[in-house]
């Protein structure tokens, strides 16, 4: 109710990541019980890891098999019914005939409720901490700019926004155009248009190859690196006739 905006892209996420993860962890089990308690365990490694965890493009994973046993147990063929458009949370809510608590408080004291916001008010602390030091790397500090499109492969998996500016994916990540290719493993800032893409400034140059802190950067034919707007900047740019 307080963000409205996320529940389209969470219900999405959840339909087609989170029905591939519960389709997994239920094929792999040897039984109704197995996948339980792996879904259990999917649960439990988030929560242990909660402070250090991403869960950007990723929560799916996690939600996905846990809403699936539910379902499984409540709505037998569900799916051979569920749609597109549908939401998980939503379909275990009619087959449980649960009604959401009008009263957050109250509620939250069923479940640990001040346990968990002092761990979370932690995970902000630290996660604002994180945030300092990605803008001081691929937004303050010298980069090396480099255009948006092409194909390629990126490990969703500790992605993390940085609001107003993009999301900086982590290792293994490849990518090409006709720009050129970029292959790294520590860090690239991809726009939120996705008209660009940064990595922290290059330390060395060999014929049309750059190389940075765990990345490396070959140009096409037809496409230079030259400086930047900003001092210790480097831009990709198509060579001019």
């Amino acid at each position: 109710m307080l963000y409205p905006g996320n529940v389209e892209s969470e219900r999405g996420q959840e339909i087609t990541e989170g029905l591939a993860a519960y389709t997994a962890t239920v094929l792999a089990a040897e039984s109704a019980a197995d996948a339980l308690a792996s879904a259990l365990d999917l649960l439990t490694d988030a929560e242990a890891g909660a402070l250090e965890a991403s869960f950007v493009r990723t929560f799916a994973y996690t939600s996905g098999p846990a809403y699936g046993v539910l379902l499984d147990a409540s709505s037998p063929g569900w799916t051979r019914r569920v749609r597109g458009t549908d939401d998980l949370a939503a379909l275990l809510m009619g087959a449980l005939a649960v009604e959401p608590a009008m009263e957050a408080t109250a509620s939250a004291d069923r479940y640990d409720g001040a346990e968990v916001r002092a761990s979370e008010q932690q995970r902000e602390q630290q996660r604002q901490q994180r945030l300092a030091e990605l803008r001081r790397q691929f937004v303050e500090g010298p980069v090396l700019l480099i255009p948006g499109g092409g194909r390629g492969q990126f490990n969703s998996l500790g992605a993390t926004v940085i609001p107003g500016v993009g999301t900086v994916y982590f290792g293994p990540y490849n990518q090409s155009g006709n720009w050129g290719t970029l292959t790294a493993e520590k860090g690239v800032l991809v726009a939120s248009d996705g008209r660009s893409r940064r990595v922290s400034a290059p330390v060395r140059r060999d014929d049309g190859t750059f190389t940075g802190d765990g990345w490396t950067f070959k140009a096409a034919a037809g496409w230079v690196v030259r400086e930047g707007a900003r001092p210790g900047d480097y831009e990709v740019v198509r060579q001019q006739p």
